[in-house]
């Protein structure tokens, strides 16, 4: 159960090499962001829209003068946007973490059962490698935590370069445990790590007020529940504990069972999707939402059925850098179990500190509130987890052709499909080959996207037109892709000059109130690659009320894909949509397979 916390010496050396996030020459953002627009606006909106850019953009115009405000900016900081976007993604986000920020991370079935198969397992993670990418999202994984604080929240980091935090919590029948694992400068042993937590659920059988299930609201009701605890001393060290701690394990009760063949297909279907559930918002009080803390960057989640599983939180950076270090945790719980048992004298354990708190008649009503509000999101958020095993990368890339943009114009399929339109599009491209870089916007909906689409569902094309105007889909996202991970998107170039302005104390320009704007930013399809070497998956809620949340890994032999909306939205049908991006798979490999490879 214990992270590498600190790389070895030299772990941030080449930061300084490193390139800044530039700031695009404002016509090509411009041009960029009406050729994005077409699709996605009728043709009065777009000629409007274009009056709107080409006023925004005139020579001595608002958009020159914000652009040269950026500029300065950049030219005075590591990264323009870094500050920014924790603020405006994350810390001044008021809805809930659950669901809406926080993604999980389901770890392939491990073969085990029962309280002892839960606790006995290792979980060790170091940093990932040396490679020329900026590497500060791996500094801010353990010993992080997120704060609520009226109207913005702060991030805490344990400061880098110092030696870690000797404890982790745990989290069981909603008690939660401080937990030292690092005695004399030095970890403990498997074995006593087991011990500890033998000695933890043998302790508590009952389970207790949730106080973790305050973390589950939204986050301006949270920041007041938080300073009302934290008056009481005795809770306020407690809130200490928990902020400081390397991570959070949550030893998990039992949820609902599955009464068919444990080795079925239907079994893997139930634990893939209902586990799914429990690891992205704990299927709400009367299971698992109040083991939690959702303020932690990392919480290490074990449940029964050989479910291992993290809920993180999002601040500290993207999926990737999670799943490089979770990755690294997969593979040891696979290759080491505890086989012999040392002799243990209990009494010299390092020390496991519960913490009780002094809960007032006021944080009782709080937790009374929290607890109706996740009960309803448990019910609302609609999650499946797929496995396409048809075909998976190798076929693609056979083809010369790329997985992420064979799968991303399939989902454009599908949405057009079920919609009959194409769907504003996110797909996080990784910008992290600058310092300090986070994300940009790839926007997947493209002209391209939408002729292929369209001439899929219109009978007066044959297959060959088709398959020419697939390819050129695909051409098309490779080039946006490739300028989105350079800096070269529009998303974030955009918001650069919009908070410039509302830092400034300028007008918002016409601009950002223009039907192209505000329609390109309400998100109807929120996608993300996340790769793993060891068959992890990772998946999230929906951005929007009427979004798809698509999480998806290009594997050599599959696509593994989960799909989230909100049951309450009669606009979306994660079922169907789901259907349909598997039949559009196969729809594009009957198109390749007409002809010969490329």
């Amino acid at each position: 159960l214990l992270p590498m916390v600190t790389a070895a010496r030299g772990f941030l050396t080449h930061q300084s090499s490193l390139p800044r996030l530039p700031v695009p020459p404002l016509k090509d953002t411009l041009d960029r962001y009406l050729r994005s627009l077409k699709p996605l606006l009728t043709a009065v909106e777009f000629d409007n829209t274009k009056k709107v850019v080409e006023k925004f953009g005139e020579y001595g115009g608002i958009g020159e003068r914000l652009n040269e405000k950026l500029k300065e900016r950049a030219a005075q900081r590591d990264s323009w946007l870094a500050d920014w976007w924790q603020h405006y993604a994350y810390l001044d986000f008021r809805a809930p973490n659950i669901v809406n920020s926080n993604p999980a991370i389901i770890f392939p079935k491990f073969n085990f059962s029962g309280l002892e198969g839960q606790i006995e397992g290792e979980l060790e993670v170091e940093t990932a490698g040396k490679r020329l990418m900026c590497m500060i999202q791996h500094t801010n994984i353990f010993g992080s935590c997120r704060v609520p604080k009226p109207k913005s929240d702060i991030f805490y980091t344990h400061p880098y370069g110092t030696p870690p935090p000797n404890h982790i919590v745990v989290i069981y029948n909603n008690q939660i445990f401080a937990v030292d694992v690092r005695r004399n400068g030095r970890s403990i042993s498997q074995e006593e790590i087991y011990q500890q937590l033998k000695l933890i659920v043998n302790n508590t059988p009952q389970a207790v007020e949730p106080i973790g299930i305050l973390t589950s609201n939204d986050r301006d009701s949270w920041a007041e529940a938080y300073a009302r605890l934290a008056e009481d001393s005795a809770n306020k060290k407690n809130l200490d504990t928990v902020k400081t701690a390397l991570f959070a394990v949550c030893i998990d009760r039992p949820g609902i069972s599955f009464t068919g063949e444990p080795t079925s297909k239907e079994y893997m279907e139930f634990f893939r999707n209902y586990y799914s559930r429990m690891l992205l918002h704990g299927e709400g009080s009367a299971f698992n939402s109040g083991n939690r803390w959702f303020d932690k960057t990392i919480q290490f989640i074990i449940g029964p059925d050989g479910l291992i599983g993290t809920n993180y939180e999002h601040t500290a950076g993207e999926g990737p850098p999670v799943v490089t270090a979770l990755d690294y945790v997969c593979k040891y719980c696979m290759n080491n179990r505890i086989n012999n048992r040392e002799s243990i004298d209990a009494t010299l354990l390092p020390p496991i500190t519960p913490l009780y708190w002094n809960v007032t008649s006021e944080t009782r009503q709080d937790i009374l509130q929290a607890t109706t509000k996740i009960n309803q999101v448990a019910k609302d958020v609609d999650l499946r987890a797929v496995e396409f095993d048809t075909f998976g990368a190798n076929f693609v890339k056979s083809y010369k052709l790329s997985p992420d943009g064979f799968f991303q114009i399939a989902m454009q399929l599908a949405y057009y499909r079920l919609h009959g339109r194409s769907p504003p599009t996110y797909e996080s491209g990784g910008t992290r080959q600058y310092i300090l870089g986070r994300t940009e916007t790839i926007r997947s909906a493209t002209i391209e996207s939408d002729t292929f689409a369209r001439a899929m569902n219109w009978p007066t094309y044959n297959n060959q037109e088709r398959r020419e105007l697939m390819l050129a889909a695909l051409n098309r996202h490779k080039d946006i892709t490739i300028k989105a991970i350079s800096g070269l998107g529009w998303d974030r170039h955009l918001l650069g000059m919009k908070l410039i302005a509302l830092e400034d104390g300028i007008k918002l320009p016409d601009f950002y109130n223009d039907v192209g704007y505000t329609k390109s930013a309400h998100i109807l399809l929120s996608t993300s690659q996340v790769s793993s070497s060891c068959d992890v998956s990772l998946f999230f809620g929906p951005t929007a009320p009427d979004c798809y949340g698509v999480c998806y890994s290009p594997n050599p032999n599959n696509y593994r894909f989960s799909c989230s909306t909100f049951n309450n939205c009669s606009d979306t049908n994660g079922r169907l949509f789901a259907e349909l991006v598997s039949q559009s798979l196969l729809d594009m490999q009957a198109l390749l397979l007409a002809k010969p490879k490329l």
